[in-house]
């Protein structure tokens, strides 16, 4: 239960203070919605974040909160594979840099209202 790894709280945790983490190593940067081309990883990130809605919507009409669960956790799994292949701070241009962060900082955003919606702290340090 209390594990930093595979179906747990805690491992919902520290997927979004990694999150965390790197916009604040970043610094200044600007929001960018559009790259050139995307990797397999961005791909599947981005088509996650897009059913965030239509999952707390299900949610609330089966009355199964486990769906957000679930999504958070898939969306935790993306986003280590993310992390893993695509640069984001080393990213080779400024450009695909800032389209990276603010992947990150919407990463961050959907974990967070997620655990919000199961009543799970968001700590900004683990």
């Amino acid at each position: 239960m209390l594990s930093l790894e595979g179906d747990t709280g805690p491992y919902l945790q520290y997927a979004h203070v990694r999150s965390d983490k790197i916009l604040q190593k970043a610094g200044k940067w600007k929001e960018n919605y559009t790259v050139d081309e995307l990797k397999k990883q961005e791909i599947n990130l981005i088509k996650k974040l897009m059913q965030f809605t239509d999952v707390v919507e299900q949610s609330g009409k089966d009355m199964r909160p486990h769906y957000i669960c679930n999504y958070a956790h898939e969306l935790s799994n993306l986003f280590s594979d993310f992390y893993h292949a695509c640069p984001v701070l080393k990213a080779e241009t400024k450009e695909l840099r800032n389209f990276r962060l603010t992947l990150v900082k919407a990463v961050k955003i959907t974990l967070k209202n997620s655990l919000n919606l199961l009543g799970i702290e968001t700590p900004t340090i683990m």
